[in-house]
């Protein structure tokens, strides 16, 4: 599912998503540190979208606002507040998954 989101933040770019993603299963290819300094050749804005598709994975792209705010065009803000958006709508689905769940195994009093 983050998965997903990921790639519609990426808007779908093949070259992003192949560049952080391992190409036989969704999770990323290496290190969040070491993509981000393989990063070099992208522009700055895919850049800071690597930066923020790994906060999503794994909290650890690093990104800053004011880089975000200096550098990203309309149409790439919309992607970005859609994405967050639906991942927070995931992972609220998620939660009430696992709370179902952890309610299941419980013993009776």
């Amino acid at each position: 599912m983050i998965y997903q989101c990921v790639s519609l933040l990426c808007d779908y770019d093949k070259r992003l998503i192949d560049f952080i993603f391992d190409p036989k299963r969704p999770r990323i290819r290496k290190r969040a540190g070491i993509l981000i300094e393989d990063a070099w050749g992208f522009s700055h804005g895919e850049q800071l979208l690597i930066r923020a598709a790994l906060d999503l994975w794994s909290g650890n792209g690093h990104l800053a606002l004011w880089e975000m705010l200096e550098t990203w065009d309309d149409a790439t803000w919309a992607r970005f507040i859609r994405v967050i958006g639906e991942y927070r709508r995931l992972d609220g689905v998620l939660r009430r998954q696992d709370e179902a769940n952890a309610g299941e195994g419980s013993a009776p009093c």
